[in-house]
C-alpha cells in the first residue's frame, strides 16, 4: 500500500482553505508581535535601569541597603568608604553621587527629569568615550555634560546648539549651569529622561546635598586577589547600615527590584504569557476546524489501514507549518515596531538573536500545545461511521 507523505497532506489541507490559512497566519503573527514587544520592553527595562551599573569602574560596590534601586537612592557617610583602604587587597576607591532633578533648557522642561551624576574628574567612577577631554571640562564649577542618548524630544535643540562648539546655558533644579559638551552615556530609562554628568562640586551646588554623603562607593581590587575574599573582609569591617557586593551582584540587585518589587516588570511578564495564550487559542480554532472538516477522510484512511499516529503527524506538521508561516511576518513587523518605539521613547529597544530564537520557540510551542489539545478530536475519526 502506497503511503502519502504526511508533510504533503498537511500542506494540502492547510492550503485547501486559503482564507482560513491567511487568518491563521495573521493570528499567529499578532501573537508573535505581542510577545516580541513585551519581551523588548522587559529587556529595555532591565538594560536601561542597569546601564549606569555597567559603566562603573569597580570590582566591589558599597551602598546603603535601604536603596533598592537607583530610581530611589539613599546615601551613606563617605568615611566608611575610605576605611576600606586599610583592608588588604583593596587597590583604590572612587565614588559617585546620584540624584534626579529637573532640567530646563530655554522654554522646555523634561517630563520625568534627568539623573544628575556627580563624580571626581581626577578619579572618575564611570567610564565613557573620550573621557579625558570631557572630564577636563568639568573642573570648572557650574559646568555639566549632557547625555546625547537622552530623550531629546524633551529638551529641544540642546545637541544641535552644542554642535557649534560653544557652551549653552540651562537650569538644573532652578540653578544656572553651563552645558559644555555631550557625552555618550547611559540614555533614558523608564524612570527618567536621560542623564547629565557633573563634578562633585557642581553636584553639591545644584542639588544642595552634602559631599560627605555618597550614593555609591566603588572599590578596585589589586591583581591576584580574590574579590570574594576581599568582599568578606570588607563586610566584617563595615557597619550593618551598609551593604557590600560585587559589581555583578549590584546589577542583579537592580534587576531583582524591577522584576519582583516593581509592578512594571510583572506587567511585561504577564504580557508575554497573554501573547502565548492568544496564540494557543487562535491555532486551536484553526486546527480544530481542519480536523473537523476532514474527519470523514481520516475515517476512510483508517479503514484502509492507516494508524492513528499517522494522523497525529499530520496534525503536528500543520501546527509547525502555520507556526513558521505566522512567525515570519510577525518578526518582520516587530523590527519596524522596534524602530518606531526606540525613536518615540529613546529606550534601548533592539532585536537580539536570543530573543528572535526564543520567540520562535514560543511560537512553535504554542502551536504544538494547540495541536495536543486537538488530539482528542482525531479519536472521533471512526471507520465504522462510514457505513451509517
Amino acid at each position: 500500500m502506497k503511503r502519502f507523505s504526511t508533510i504533503s497532506v498537511a500542506w494540502l489541507q492547510l492550503t485547501h482553505n486559503k482564507v482560513r490559512l491567511v487568518v491563521a497566519i495573521i493570528g499567529i503573527a499578532f501573537a508573535a508581535i505581542l510577545m516580541f514587544m513585551q519581551l523588548a520592553f522587559l529587556d529595555s527595562l532591565y538594560d536601561s535601569q542597569t546601564a549606569l551599573h555597567r559603566r562603573l569602574q569597580a570590582d566591589l560596590v558599597l551602598i546603603n541597603p535601604k536603596m533598592k534601586t537607583l530610581a530611589s537612592t539613599e546615601e551613606f557617610p563617605r568615611q566608611y568608604l575610605y576605611r576600606t583602604m586599610n583592608i588588604e587587597g583593596v587597590e583604590s576607591i572612587s565614588y559617585l553621587y546620584h540624584g534626579q532633578r529637573s532640567l530646563k533648557y530655554g522654554d522646555t522642561i523634561g517630563g520625568k527629569g534627568v539623573i544628575v551624576i556627580g563624580i571626581n574628574p581626577e578619579n572618575p567612577a564611570i567610564a565613557f568615550p573620550d573621557s579625558e577631554r570631557l572630564l577636563a571640562k568639568l573642573r570648572t564649577v557650574g559646568t555639566i555634560l549632557f547625555d546625547r542618548n537622552s530623550d531629546l524630544k524633551e529638551y529641544g535643540t540642546i545637541v544641535q546648539d552644542l554642535a557649534t562648539g560653544n557652551p549653552v546655558q540651562a537650569e538644573v533644579n532652578g540653578r544656572q549651569v553651563w552645558i559644555v559638551d555631550t557625552v555618550d552615556f547611559a540614555g533614558a530609562s523608564f524612570a527618567d529622561d536621560g542623564n547629565i554628568v557633573t563634578s562633585t562640586a557642581t553636584f553639591t551646588k545644584i542639588t544642595g546635598r552634602s559631599a560627605e554623603y555618597l550614593t555609591i562607593g566603588l572599590i578596585r581590587i589589586k591583581p591576584n586577589f580574590d574579590p570574594q575574599v576581599v568582599l568578606q573582609a570588607i563586610k566584617a569591617q563595615i557597619p550593618s547600615s551598609l551593604k557590600a557586593m560585587t559589581l555583578e551582584e549590584f546589577i542583579d540587585y537592580e534587576k531583582n527590584y524591577w522584576s519582583t518589587s516593581a509592578p512594571i516588570g510583572f506587567i511585561f511578564g504577564v504580557g508575554v504569557f497573554v501573547g502565548f495564550l492568544v496564540g494557543v487559542i487562535i491555532v486551536y480554532q484553526i486546527l480544530f476546524n481542519e480536523v473537523s472538516d476532514h474527519l470523514p477522510d481520516y475515517a476512510l484512511l483508517k479503514a484502509r489501514g492507516y494508524k492513528h499516529r499517522y494522523f497525529l503527524n499530520i496534525l503536528f506538521q500543520e501546527a509547525l507549518i502555520i507556526a513558521v508561516l505566522g512567525y515570519i511576518p510577525g518578526f518582520a513587523l516587530s523590527l519596524g515596531l522596534y524602530a518606531i518605539s526606540k525613536d518615540a521613547t529613546a529606550l534601548p529597544i533592539e532585536m537580539t538573536l536570543t530573543r528572535a530564537i526564543f520567540v520562535l520557540g514560543l511560537t512553535v510551542g504554542m502551536c504544538f500545545v494547540s495541536g495536543a489539545i486537538c488530539m482528542g478530536k482525531l479519536q472521533q475519526a471512526d471507520p465504522a461511521e462510514l457505513f451509517f
